[in-house]
């Protein structure tokens, strides 16, 4: 869900790169940070979760206005790694606004593929959420391998919804931005029809890459409805578990840029019926692209 800032008229919204490990998620992250010209993006930040890194930036479409007077700023994350907890993923996607799912395209991985969009699908439910209600795209990875599982079969197997999708190589950058502007347009459609105006259009999206975007190969299909880091710590005590009920820690905000390289995130500790809201204040290493 969408975080409005009334005080700088800006309206966050979360897109998460998600898929089975080596997938290419992390290269499609870094491709469009890479893509971007720089007054449109903020810096590529890192964050050791647990044995995987998240990695996140964020960046605003040209124009004043986007959507009922309010800017529209997205933040892009996604978590690599060989064996990610699926606790992890479950916090990055609270409150998930549009997912990119990159797919591997190399015949072995398609059970991975089958796997890791079950957990998607698993993971939105229990946040009230499914594949119609929160907009997806899906990114066929890897596509440019010579021995790459054919589209038709792809489609077969991981997209009974119809999701848009795109064949696309995270390492020459093929199909990557098409598949990320084609999210990002579905996401201001859906602010539109709750009542947002000034959406931008394509032409407005198209400037904020360094580069022209070629035309992509791929037809997509019509999506059915419009759509631990070691410098942690809290600013204020979290609140005492009671005995025998275990405590839970959920993602309750987007994190803000404090200033320099430090990042507060807002996490709600839970214990049973009771729940306390604090503070991480993080120190991140900053990734240069």
């Amino acid at each position: 869900m969408a975080l409005v800032n009334q005080a700088k008229r800006e309206i966050n919204a979360k897109i998460v790169f998600f898929g089975p490990a080596q997938a290419g998620k992390a290269t499609s992250l870094k491709h469009v940070f890479n893509k971007l010209k720089p007054e449109f993006r903020g810096a590529m930040k890192v964050m050791n979760v647990q044995d995987a890194r998240m990695l996140f930036f964020d960046f605003t479409p040209p124009g004043e206005g986007n959507v009922d007077g309010y800017r529209v700023r997205f933040h892009l994350y996604t978590v690599s790694g060989s064996n990610v907890d699926p606790a992890a993923w479950k916090m990055v996607l609270k409150g998930v606004d549009g997912v990119v799912f990159v797919a591997d395209s190399a015949p072995q991985q398609q059970e991975q593929n089958r796997r890791s969009m079950d957990d998607l699908v698993s993971f939105l439910q229990s946040y009230g959420q499914s594949l119609v209600s929160v907009p997806t795209v899906l990114q066929l990875n890897k596509s440019d391998l010579p021995d790459a599982a054919a589209v038709a079969e792809l489609e077969r197997s991981l997209n009974p919804s119809r999701l848009p999708s795109f064949r696309a190589s995270s390492q020459n950058g093929e199909g990557v931005l098409q598949a990320l502007m084609s999210l990002v347009k579905t996401v201001l459609t859906g602010f539109k029809s709750s009542g947002a105006e000034g959406i931008t259009g394509s032409e407005g999206l198209q400037r904020v890459v360094e580069e022209p975007v070629a035309p992509s190969t791929a037809k997509p299909q019509p999506h059915p409805a419009a759509p631990q880091p070691s410098q942690a710590r809290a600013t204020e005590p979290p609140a005492a578990a009671a005995e025998e009920e275990p405590l839970s820690l959920e993602l309750s905000g987007a994190p803000t840029a404090a200033g320099g390289d430090v990042i507060s995130v807002p996490l709600t500790i839970r214990s049973g019926s009771r729940s306390k809201q604090v503070v991480l204040t993080l120190s991140l290493a900053v990734e240069k692209g």
